[in-house]
């Protein structure tokens, strides 16, 4: 039997957590005065300093806000604001990684769908142009080109989509986009691996074949959970993340098996 190794995660790490979950599922409402920080401390049973920690990292992503004479108060900061702060933290944040992988299956599972429906032979190869110029990045070392490649591919198919909605949503955190991209990139395997999902992804919507190119998008996204998983000793619970469905009964491989479906 396998044994899954324990995480280890900061005292601070699981504060900020637990008024992260409060704040956003509607516990601490936009407006309200959180207790001092002497209360908050007594009532997590942590020091003071810790929960400074934790309520910093709160501060910076725009959910709190000091005011003099008022104390902290909950705020509901501005989208950009917010993805911009968030984007800087991603890989060292297990929460915000999770949610946004789980964000971006959701988007572009449906938007692969879409466009194995509506892509025709000239957006055909149009992702064909972009998995050439991949492969060239990859070949001459250039890491900032592969990700702005690989980042084009992803945006590529949400176009395709024809649904305009879907690719404002991946417009609006396409800066954090190309930031995860980049960062997971460095991971072992990750490059080669990609642009095997991509050509898949790729070679699925020109049969006309929508289950299939969704199957490979979702089990890429995964692949990328397992890589992080693995090397950044980072917990994602990938059991229970959207889209997890799909990919049983492979799911189990995700953590064991290099590859979540075969070639």
């Amino acid at each position: 039997m396998e044994v899954k190794p324990i995480k280890k995660v900061s005292t601070a790490a699981r504060v900020f957590e637990a008024l992260y979950e409060m704040i956003v599922s509607g516990q601490f409402h936009r407006g309200q005065k959180l207790p001092s920080q002497e209360e908050l401390a007594k009532q997590f049973g942590v020091s003071r300093n810790t929960l400074r920690e934790a309520m910093n990292k709160l501060y910076a992503m725009g959910l709190l806000s000091s005011h003099q004479g008022i104390g902290t108060v909950v705020e509901s900061p501005n989208p950009a604001d917010y993805l911009s702060t968030l984007s800087g933290q991603l890989l060292l944040d297990s929460l915000s990684v999770r949610e946004f992988i789980e964000a971006r299956i959701c988007i572009e599972r449906t938007a692969v769908r879409l466009a194995v429906g509506r892509a025709g032979k000239h957006d055909i190869a149009f992702l064909q142009g972009i998995l050439a110029d991949q492969k060239r990045a990859f070949e001459n070392d250039d890491a900032v080109e592969f990700t702005r490649q690989d980042a084009a591919f992803h945006l590529g198919l949400t176009q395709l989509s024809g649904n305009r909605v879907l690719m404002k949503f991946l417009q609006t955190i396409q800066d954090m986009l190309h930031r995860f991209i980049g960062e997971v990139a460095q991971l072992p395997g990750a490059v080669t691996d990609a642009m095997q999902f991509h050509l898949r992804v790729t070679e699925a919507i020109a049969a006309n074949d929508a289950d299939l190119a969704e199957l490979e998008m979702v089990s890429h996204l995964f692949d990328v959970v397992r890589r992080i998983e693995s090397n950044l000793n980072i917990d994602l619970n990938p059991e229970s993340m959207g889209g997890v469905d799909l990919i049983q009964p492979t799911s189990k491989k995700i953590k064991t098996s290099r590859r979540i479906i075969p070639k």
